[in-house]
């Protein structure tokens, strides 16, 4: 017996409950058995506005569909990780569910522009449309369609939602469109400060994550990063956010940091001092907030250091020993070091590190021998 699968797409930056209820109504008029929510990879028609990750939009997809067991989330279109073409999709979808009927959910207004969609007429081939209106009664002409391809639209009345996601991701923080989305997607975007600017996105993790004292430090060390940066030839501005955000976990559950540093080591876990380098790094990589690997390199090794360290590593390490709210014993040594050479101060510091460490009879990162060793080395091949 042939089933009825509706296919329903869209960048859905953030789905909100317009795409719910317009998914269900076309479900329920079509006695659909299964729906296929599809977020796009990269939209061939515009370029979403704060588009956040693949990641967090399938999320945010399962949330608001998937307690009706009907729907399913497919990340076809954002495995194939090229542009989405909705004729590619549906090809991949025949192979899959070669049985059976295929009926793919519209808005009435694309309609208008179908014909100059990419292989269109091989789309009506596959599946039937689904057209929702706001208007009670709407049938357009359809210009360019063949009567056989006119069978093949179906039209259904669409109750009507008017905030777009646009404004949703505008005013989401406001509390004014808190019932424009499911309480999982909310809860989501205010989570990990979804659809802010950089900056403001930055600034909202730190105050939603750190306590006052490593908020001041953290800015203090972007501070000292940047400066470092601009003296040494370095990308300030990477520095700047690296240093912002190098303690992003430092005040995170043992559960948060497991979750984002589930591989680390014995050794690691003996020393939980190091834990919010490892899931620092996860938690900005995982959450789309930081893709550039030189950042996130530099947050992963801030606090151990390791050997072969790139230039913004070794700054953001630096920086961390020198900030202005730093006031141990030697801090005043490190920063006439850091004026000479990143190098001089991370021999210094590296040897401080371990020395302290040993004297407390506690667990010495790996990483942070082999960083002694190897600015102890590169002295020794300087000198000969």
């Amino acid at each position: 017996m042939k089933r009825k699968i509706c296919i329903f797409g869209g960048t859905f930056n953030p789905p909100h409950i317009g795409h719910v209820r317009l998914a269900r109504n076309a479900a329920d008029r079509i006695g659909a058995d299964k729906v296929i929510v599809i977020p796009d990879c990269v939209p061939p028609h515009k370029q979403a506005d704060r588009l956040a990750s693949a990641e967090e939009r399938i999320e945010m997809c399962i949330s608001s569909f998937c307690s009706d067991s009907r729907f399913e989330v497919s990340a076809t279109e954002i495995e194939r990780g090229s542009r989405s073409y909705t004729v590619e999709t549906l090809r991949e979808l025949k192979k899959l569910y070669p049985d059976d009927e295929l009926y793919l959910i519209v808005g009435s207004d694309m309609l208008a522009t179908f014909t100059q969609w990419y292989c269109w007429e091989e789309i009506l081939t596959m599946a039937k449309l689904v057209a929702a209106s706001r208007e009670k009664g709407f049938e357009p002409k359809l210009e360019g369609f063949s009567q056989e391809q006119k069978n093949r639209v179906i039209y259904i009345e669409a109750e009507p939602f008017e905030i777009s996601s646009s404004e949703i991701r505008d005013g989401i923080y406001s509390g004014k469109y808190d019932n424009a989305v499911c309480k999982g997607v909310l809860e989501l975007i205010r989570k990990r400060g979804l659809y802010l600017r950089n900056d403001e996105r930055y600034e909202y993790l730190l105050n939603k994550m750190l306590d006052e004292k490593r908020i001041f430090h953290s800015r203090c060390v972007s501070e000292s990063a940047a400066r470092l940066a601009e003296k040494y030839g370095a990308d300030a501005e990477k520095a700047r956010v690296a240093g912002l955000l190098h303690d992003i976990m430092k005040n995170a559950s043992v559960e948060e940091h497991l979750e984002y540093a589930p591989d680390m080591t014995e050794t690691e876990k003996a020393n939980h001092k190091v834990w919010h380098q490892f899931s620092g790094e996860g938690f900005l990589r995982k959450n789309g907030i930081i893709a550039d690997e030189e950042i996130l390199g530099a947050v992963r090794w801030h606090t151990t250091g390791k050997a072969g360290m790139t230039k913004l590593e070794k700054i953001v390490y630096v920086a961390d020993f020198i900030s202005a709210d730093r006031d141990y014993p030697d801090v005043d040594v490190v920063r006439r070091l850091a004026d000479i050479s990143l190098e001089h101060a991370m021999l210094y510091t590296s040897r401080y590190t371990i020395g302290k460490l040993a004297s407390a009879d506690a667990v010495i990162h790996p990483a942070t021998l082999d960083c002694y060793n190897d600015m102890l080395l590169g002295f020794g091949k300087r000198k000969g």
